[in-house]
């Protein structure tokens, strides 16, 4: 009973309370940022002069205007852009660059593949279950006559994440900048991706058990989840623990990216230099003059200056 209760609700609880209160912390912090320089990463021409005609992967490469940049932010976020640019380059004896693209296809198919587990999870928040979780888990399985129905985001999703940890694992220059950070997410991501497929294919669980708990949790109805929390096996509160570790560690991760891109000043600035210019927040407020009051303080030093011809001697 203790044990159901500890790993059914109050871990979850705690975790989810970390979580949120760690990205409102961490967007905070981000948007009370002052941003002293123009810093736009841009690729394609920039906007000069009326004859200088730009395409329009000029436009989304080097962003003018706000919708330009709003096209820019949109390509990034849903097509990973900037990944899809990515290049290697070797020195002797080749001196060239090679074509990478292969983490863009890595990186894609795990985080396509993770939104559509998190679509599917949505039957177990939802009553009723919404019409478009239930497509697509539908459309997105495979049904054999010798194996059981391959739920196909759930099997690419582990695929992805083993080849970015090799990735990190096998190649020299990788694996040197690597932290322990990042191989910790990608083992905590895997092991929690194995778990749910484990519990999809082999150990299976009680589902409207399942749906129920999590019902009460998200309601905070908390007596009743702790009736329910003991009925259900432990590979669930494996998962589940697993996934109350990622939520806390989520905040003070690099996972924090999927936040950090809006407010990212090499992404949401538009380059527009010529256009406008760009006041440092950090400068402290100038009270200038004017050149008649320049003048009255320093008459006699120019006017002599200006008797001698604008010559200047300096001072021994």
């Amino acid at each position: 009973m203790i044990g159901g209760a500890v790993f059914g609700v109050v871990i979850p609880y705690v975790a989810i309370a970390v979580f949120i209160v760690g990205v409102i912390y961490k967007i905070i912090g981000w948007a009370n940022s002052a941003v002293p320089l123009k810093i736009p990463t841009t690729c394609g021409q920039q906007y000069t002069l009326p004859f200088l005609r730009r395409n329009i992967y000029d436009r989304f490469d080097c962003p003018q205007t706000m919708w330009e940049t709003v096209g820019r932010m949109f390509f990034e976020i849903f097509f990973f852009r900037s990944l899809f640019r990515n290049t290697r380059f070797y020195y002797a004896p080749q001196m060239k660059y090679k074509d990478a693209r292969w983490l863009w296809l890595f990186g894609i198919a795990f985080h396509y593949s993770l939104l559509l587990v998190l679509i599917d999870h949505l039957r177990f928040f939802m009553n009723p279950v919404p019409w478009f979780s239930s497509k697509l888990t539908d459309g997105l399985s495979l049904t054999g006559v010798f194996v059981p129905t391959l739920y196909l985001p759930g099997l690419l999703i582990v695929v992805a994440l083993a080849l970015l940890w090799a990735r990190r694992l096998f190649f020299g220059k990788e694996r040197t900048i690597s932290l322990p950070s990042d191989h910790f997410v990608l083992i905590l991501l895997l092991a929690i991706t194995i778990s749910g497929n484990l519990m999809r294919y082999f150990y299976k669980v009680d589902l409207e058990g399942v749906k129920e708990l999590i019902l009460c949790l998200s309601t905070f109805n908390v007596a009743r989840a702790v009736s329910i929390a003991d009925t259900i096996g432990p590979v669930l509160y494996i998962h589940l623990t697993l996934v109350s570790i990622l939520l806390a560690y989520f905040p003070f991760s690099k996972l924090m990216h999927s936040a950090g891109v809006f407010f990212s000043p090499t992404r949401n600035m538009p380059n527009d230099n010529r256009v406008h210019i760009h006041i440092n927040p950090w400068n402290p407020e100038v009270k200038g003059i004017t050149y008649e009051q320049y003048y009255e303080m320093y008459k006699d030093q120019l006017d002599e200056i200006a008797e001698n011809g604008y010559k200047v001697k300096p001072e021994v």
